[in-house]
C-alpha cells in the first residue's frame, strides 16, 4: 500500500519527481508497486534494480537527495548479478536540478504498514543493548559474510553480495531495518536473507531483533 508523505513535501515537488521518474526511464529498473503474490526466482533475475515502493520508509530523510547527486554503490556486486566490478554498470545521472523533485517524490512512497516509533534509534542504547546487538550481528549471525561494516578504524570488512552497512546509521531508518529484520519476504520475496521468525531459521523474539536494528542504526554514526 502507498500514501503520501507528510504535509512538509510539497505536493508539486511529488508530481514533478514522478514526471522525472518516468521520463528518465527509472521505471525499466525500479519498481514503485508492491510485486504480486507470483514474484518467483525468475522475476528476481530478471530485476535490474531494488524495488522503491517503499523508499520512503527505508531511507533516512535527505538521504536521496544526497545520494541521487552522486550515486555511489551501496554493493559490491552489481544488482542483477555476481559480477565483483559496480562500475560495469553505473547508476545514471539524474539532471541535477530535477533531484530534489526525484527525491521528493521516492521520499513519498511508503510502507503504511510498517509500525513507526519501534525503534527509538535517538534514545541512548546502554552499553549492554549495543553489545547484545553487537554479539547478534557479529558471533551469532555473522552478517558481515554479506555485509560490508567499517572498523572502529574505518576499514571495510565483510562481504559483498548484500548491501553495505558502514553507514547504515544515516542511511537506513530503523523501524524500516525492525520491519525487515521481522519479514525479509515483504520487501524481497525472493531473497537469500534469514528468516529470523518461526521454524525455517533461528526463532529470535522482537526485542532481540529490536537491539539488532538499533546496534545498526549506531553504524557509521559518531557516538
Amino acid at each position: 500500500m502507498l500514501c503520501l508523505a507528510p504535509p512538509a513535501v510539497a505536493e508539486e515537488s511529488v508530481a514533478a519527481g514522478a514526471a522525472v521518474f518516468e521520463r528518465e526511464g527509472c521505471g525499466e529498473c525500479h519498481r514503485v508497486q508492491p510485486p504480486g503474490s507470483g514474484f518467483g526466482f525468475a522475476d528476481r533475475v530478471a530485476q535490474k534494480g531494488p524495488d522503491l515502493w517503499y523508499a520512503g520508509s527505508k531511507f533516512q530523510p535527505g538521504w536521496l537527495k544526497a545520494w541521487l547527486t552522486k550515486p555511489d554503490p551501496v554493493m559490491g556486486i552489481r544488482f542483477d548479478s555476481l559480477e565483483p566490478d559496480t562500475s560495469l554498470s553505473p547508476h545514471p545521472r539524474i539532471p541535477p536540478d530535477q533531484v530534489p523533485d526525484l527525491a521528493a517524490y521516492l521520499e513519498s512512497l511508503v510502507d503504511a504498514e510498517l509500525p513507526v516509533g519501534m525503534v527509538a534509534a535517538s534514545e541512548p542504547t546502554s552499553r549492554m543493548e549495543l553489545l547484545r546487538g553487537r554479539i547478534l550481528f557479529g558471533k551469532e549471525q555473522q552478517c558481515f559474510a554479506c555485509h560490508r561494516t567499517r572498523t572502529r578504524y574505518g576499514v571495510e570488512v565483510g562481504g559483498v553480495t548484500a548491501p553495505s552497512l558502514g553507514d547504515a546509521g544515516k542511511r537506513l531508518n530503523p523501524d524500516w531495518v525492525y520491519g525487515f529484520l521481522m519479514d525479509p519476504k515483504r520487501y524481497t520475496p525472493v531473497t537469500r536473507m534469514p528468516i529470523y521468525r518461526g521454524d525455517t531459521y533461528t526463532d529470535y523474539q522482537a526485542q532481540e531483533m529490536k537491539l539488532l536494528a538499533r546496534y545498526i542504526a549506531t553504524m557509521g554514526v559518531k557516538r
